[in-house]
């Protein structure tokens, strides 16, 4: 068995505005595919994965491990860089 540390977001309530980071090992091999996404909440916009395993469940993670991050492409980790023009700012 492989096991690697991966973060997790996990929400805190049923509406899914607050998440929470999670560090959780997962075995490698029961890994099916990491997919990259973008992961939005109220205030930013991240670059993270979509892993689907073995037993059917899936998981949003925002950090993966290095070996599988060079593999994948580092540009695929991390926040978002939006250029907003003043218009389309949010209200302060």
């Amino acid at each position: 068995m492989k096991f690697k540390k991966f973060s997790i977001l996990s929400s805190k309530n049923q509406s899914g505005s607050d998440m929470e980071e999670v560090e959780v090992l997962f075995n490698l091999d029961h890994i099916i595919s990491i997919k990259p996404i973008r992961i939005s909440s109220p205030d930013k916009l991240l670059n993270g994965f979509w892993i689907r395993t073995t037993n059917g469940k899936k998981y949003r993670a925002s950090r993966i491990p290095q070996e599988i991050l060079s593999v994948i492409g580092e540009e695929y980790q991390g926040p978002v860089n939006i250029a907003l023009e003043a218009e389309d700012q949010p209200f302060q």
